[in-house]
């Protein structure tokens, strides 16, 4: 029973790390300036500075959720493990 818990919070941390790599590249895209683009024109181009600030808002706001939920199942997996 103990490693089923054990495995599942093993199976969330990888999903939510892997979730939080792909909104830091999200965040870091946003934060870019559309010029910098690495492939011609891309979405960035056409959206206002204004909507890619609250675009960059809450991908930061998501990526928070994401590490609060990385150390909840870090803490999960210590107390199965302690």
């Amino acid at each position: 029973m103990a490693d089923e818990k054990k495995e599942e919070l093993q199976k969330q941390l990888e999903d939510i790390t892997a979730r939080i790599a792909e909104a830091r590249r999200e965040l870091k895209a946003l934060r870019r300036h559309p010029a910098e683009g690495s492939r011609g024109a891309g979405r960035g181009v056409f959206l206002s500075g204004r909507e890619r600030m609250a675009e960059a808002e809450e991908a930061a706001r998501q990526l928070r959720i994401l590490e609060q939920q990385e150390e909840e199942v870090r803490a999960g997996l210590e107390s199965e493990e302690g």
